[in-house]
């Protein structure tokens, strides 16, 4: 049984690679942001990421809202998303998550807005919800909660999945959720109940090091330019063909430097020989979205820039 303040793993989708129609399914934008379920009780709030973890300081404006908002005890299941040019940012959103010191925290709510997308509700009053219906969970949540910034209620769509991804890969949103109506909500688990279809995204990267075999690169280490900070998201090898892991070769040897360019320490297998070079090579990065620790998922190289 879920209760407020007592974190939980969330229900997750599985990945569908098609969008499909079906009257006994809703469909649901799926936000490119940070996972977070909101606890309220008693007019206190809390909230958690996906894997248990408090995140209440990383967004006071948010927890000051949904204060403000509801006067219930209640669960709440959404995503934390910082827009930019009226889309999405992960790069943003993680800037705010990962910061710690307070000050850095009230610099960064000032420069980068966050909206909670709230999708679903497992707790209201003293019931547990997880046992009712998906369609059941959707309506109580429109009914009881406005969207009103920095809070909004994210739509459902009634079985027109086809068309609505079509929409939302127009908009280059990150893609859909397909959730049957039917479903409860089964904590911490991975179901076929709710499925995720993606719209693969494109990404601008920097060349920050490199792996080698031969004469040949196996893997780029990636990075992308935050202000004055050169941060690591990952490294791609996927995509990469003999003619252009060769020229990449040449090209990189050319700027190799004897430290690390990124801003930040991460993990290095120590086993692999890494050379880095000065940040100035530019690659198109095909990928399917990003980790909780702001790596992307899934990438392909799908161009040498420069």
């Amino acid at each position: 049984m879920v209760k407020p303040f007592v974190p939980f793993l969330p229900m997750e989708p599985i990945i569908c690679r098609e969008p499909f129609d079906d009257a006994n399914t809703g469909f649901q934008v799926k936000w490119d942001g940070v996972r977070i379920l909101a606890h309220l009780k008693g007019g206190q709030v809390q909230l958690y990421n996906r894997k248990k973890t408090v995140k209440t300081a990383q967004y006071p404006e948010i927890a000051h809202a949904l204060k403000s908002l509801i006067n219930q005890d209640i669960i709440l299941d959404g995503e934390m998303v910082a827009l930019k040019d009226g889309k999405p940012n992960f790069l943003q959103i993680i800037r705010r998550d990962f910061a710690t010191d307070s000050s850095t925290i009230r610099y960064l709510a000032k420069i980068i807005p966050v909206t909670y997308v709230v999708f679903d509700i497992v707790f209201y009053k003293d019931k547990d919800l997880t046992s009712y219906t998906f369609k059941a969970r959707d309506e109580l949540l429109k009914s009881l909660i406005p969207s009103k910034d920095p809070i909004a209620i994210t739509d459902t769509v009634y079985e027109s999945g086809t068309a609505f991804f079509s929409v939302v890969k127009e908009a280059e949103l990150e893609g859909i959720v397909a959730k049957k109506l039917d479903s409860p909500y089964r904590i911490g688990k991975k179901s076929s109940d709710w499925l995720k279809i993606k719209n693969f995204k494109l990404l601008t990267a920097v060349i920050g090091g490199f792996v080698a075999e031969g004469r040949e690169v196996r893997s780029l280490l990636l990075g992308v330019f935050q202000d004055r900070d050169f941060v690591y998201v990952g490294r791609a090898g996927s995509g990469l063909n003999y003619k252009t892991s060769s020229l990449l070769f040449e090209k990189l040897n050319q700027i190799k430097t004897n430290f690390c360019p990124f801003s930040r320490p991460f993990p290095i297998d120590k086993k692999q020989l890494i050379s880095w070079v000065k940040p100035s090579i530019e690659v198109v990065v095909e990928y399917m979205d990003f980790t909780d620790e702001g790596l992307i998922r899934h990438p392909v190289i799908k161009q040498v820039i420069s």
